[in-house]
């Protein structure tokens, strides 16, 4: 092989590494880790009531979200999904654990894993759009819509911020605690909130909510009255941990479809040029 030809296999070995690069490995190394897990605390402030007539107490409550990769099957993790409110002497506001079954590329909930057949995101996707998204995540049991507000820079880090709401959400398992539910009561909720995502990785950066929970009759289905009242936000801790882990997780999709693939296409581009000089070289 003439050295000019060997140039052009070359660059062609490089521009296929990258488009390799860029279009299989690249999205192969994004699925969701077999070893997902994290574990997000917030502090809320929180007004209750044991029944529609009882007394407000008003607390400080701490509020986790941990979830849990138990399985892989396929391009399915299977998650174990939990909220836990307590008080600060321990006792239990609200409870609820569920699993989840998350397609590993697209973070979307897969039907027939759970008690419930979920639909929408469980988790953001990467390369998060300024677009509508249906979630079905631990923090409400129920689906509800995160519309695009706005952007947003946090510590030099630009952000996507979400709204979402959820209206009638059916919490009676997770209050079951209380007297009456659910012989007597079902309990629904409506709520509000605000996420903050890092819209290369999808990781969720910043979150809050509010909302109310209310008694339902379970004979005439009629709304009785509101007993429990909150706002919540992440802990200062978890903001900084999260915006860690966000960081981590975009430099590495950098690397993988960009910079890596990027500086490939380059060295082909080199090589094609020394093909194309060494051949008019030769005519001459």
């Amino acid at each position: 092989m003439k050295p000019c030809w060997k140039y052009l296999s070359i660059s062609l070995f490089f521009l296929i590494m990258a488009a390799l690069l860029r279009y299989w490995i690249a999205p192969f190394l994004e699925l969701l880790p077999a070893n997902y897990s994290n574990r997000i605390s917030l502090t809320e402030e929180d007004k209750i009531r044991d029944s529609p007539t009882g007394a407000w107490l008003a607390s400080t409550l701490n509020t986790q979200r941990m979830d849990e990769t138990i399985t892989i099957s396929g391009q399915v993790a299977i998650i174990e999904g939990g909220l836990h409110v307590y008080y600060t002497t321990g006792a239990v506001n609200f409870e609820a654990t569920s699993l989840y079954g998350v397609d590993r590329h697209t973070r979307l909930n897969v039907s027939g894993y759970g008690e419930v057949n979920r639909t929408g995101q469980f988790l953001f996707p990467p390369h998060v759009k300024k677009i509508k998204y249906p979630i079905w995540d631990p923090w409400f049991v129920g689906l509800r819509q995160a519309s695009f507000d706005h952007v947003e820079t946090i510590d030099g880090l630009q952000v996507y911020v979400f709204k979402f709401k959820g209206n009638g959400m059916d919490e009676t398992v997770g209050y079951s605690y209380l007297p009456d539910v659910p012989d007597k009561y079902l309990v629904h909720t409506d709520g509000i909130g605000t996420v903050w995502v890092e819209p290369v990785s999808g990781s969720v950066v910043d979150y809050q909510d509010s909302g109310v929970s209310y008694f339902i009759d379970q004979t005439t289905g009629a709304r009785v009255a509101d007993f429990n009242q909150w706002t919540e936000k992440s802990t200062p801790e978890t903001r900084t941990a999260q915006l860690a882990l966000a960081r981590d997780v975009r430099r590495r999709i950098l690397v993988l479809e960009d910079w890596l693939p990027g500086g490939l296409v380059l060295i082909g581009l080199f090589f094609i040029g020394l093909f194309l000089f060494q051949k008019r070289k030769n005519f001459r």
